[in-house]
């Protein structure tokens, strides 16, 4: 039998764990959103909407953390490794993430079942889950337990600013055990919906939500958009077609690229990333009013990550499969200062976009301790 979560030391622990799961999805649904070769096609578009849905529950579960006094870690061991098994999921019931190019298998076989909804009457897991709905009810069974005793975090490390979602949801502070448990209903309700909510476009059950939650002070009017299964269910059963897709390689590696300008693309994408989680990290630590959310955390995202994204799949992989490349998604801190002068030589060479001018701004603002 699974223990219930103890004491907030655990609710801690268990609150990483949290923020992991939901980081761990981004970078599979991301892969396989720019692989949709039609990129303002409706099923990349539904898939975007679920990228970025999937980030504002990641900054919650962070706000969760830091409410009850914990710390967000999202660097070294806390970045997925891809192929990895989804953190703490049941074993047997083995489900694991790949960075892969969109295909109707992948989205049946993976991504719907990290949306999978729960079945009625199924029991909170706080470890070793079925579905992430459980192992968010356990943490609801504990915060409701312990209370409002357990909020001594600093409303000063709360981050509600640098989201600007598709759809539904909006990030706001957690405080107390109804903003809590309001965070919670916005990452289930987003995710998987209910039962009941397949034949339309998913928002709030009013008959299952706790009538002391109030939405509308936290800027929440209920989710306008389909929850990310019944989206993905869409794409399974034919109503959003994927249409053509890049056939970028699978789990792709810096290490298995030969020495070259591609391989130092490769690595600069995992640099950037890596200098991401980075300055998340440092935002946590600080909340609002960090400067690095609108000069760094955003800009690294859309004006780095994204262009060096799109130029490595504009690359044939070269061993001749017929694959291009993709973005590794891998834990690799380079030096700011190497990462500038390796954008700049591989702008020569690859079409990067803002990538230079975005790394030069965040030398700018980025303390000199990175």
């Amino acid at each position: 039998m699974i223990e219930p979560i103890a004491d907030v030391e655990d609710m801690r622990r268990h609150l990483q764990w949290a923020v992991e799961v939901e980081h761990s999805t981004i970078p599979p649904y991301e892969y396989a959103m720019w692989s949709v070769v039609d990129h303002h096609s409706a099923a990349a578009t539904s898939i975007k909407y679920v990228v970025r849905e999937e980030m504002l529950h990641a900054a919650l579960a962070a706000n969760l953390l830091n409410a009850v006094g914990g710390r967000p870690r999202f660097t070294g061991e806390a970045v997925p490794r891809y192929p990895e098994p989804m953190r703490h999921h049941d074993p047997k019931l083995p489900l694991v993430l790949h960075l892969a190019p969109a295909s109707v298998d992948l989205v049946r076989h993976v991504f719907l079942r990290i949306e999978q909804p729960e079945e009625p009457g199924a029991r909170p897991e706080a470890d070793r889950y079925e579905t992430l709905a459980q192992f968010y009810e356990a943490i609801v069974g504990a915060l409701a337990r312990l209370g409002n005793e357990v909020f001594t975090g600093d409303p000063r490390g709360q981050v509600t600013k640098g989201y600007a979602g598709h759809g539904g949801g909006t990030l706001f502070a957690v405080t107390d055990l109804d903003s809590a448990l309001l965070a919670i209903e916005v990452i289930v309700e987003q995710g998987e919906g209910t039962h009941t909510s397949a034949p339309a476009p998913v928002g709030f059950d009013s008959t299952t939500r706790p009538t002391h939650l109030k939405l509308e002070p936290f800027g929440f009017q209920g989710a306008p958009e389909r929850a990310h299964y019944w989206r993905f269910l869409d794409i399974v059963e034919g109503r959003t077609p994927l249409g053509a897709v890049h056939p970028m390689r699978l789990d792709p590696s810096s290490d298995d690229l030969p020495d070259g300008p591609l391989r130092e693309l490769s690595r600069l994408f995992d640099a950037c990333y890596s200098l991401q989680m980075n300055v998340m990290e440092r935002v946590w630590g600080v909340g609002d009013e960090s400067p690095l959310i609108d000069s760094a955390m955003v800009p690294l995202m859309n004006h780095a990550e994204k262009p060096i994204a799109l130029a490595l799949l504009r690359e044939a992989w070269p061993d001749g499969s017929g694959e291009v490349a993709g973005p590794p998604f891998a834990w690799d801190p380079m030096p700011l200062d190497e990462m500038r002068r390796l954008a700049r030589r591989l702008g020569t060479v690859f079409d990067l976009g803002p990538t230079v001018e975005t790394l030069d701004q965040v030398s700018a603002v980025l303390p000199t301790d990175r």
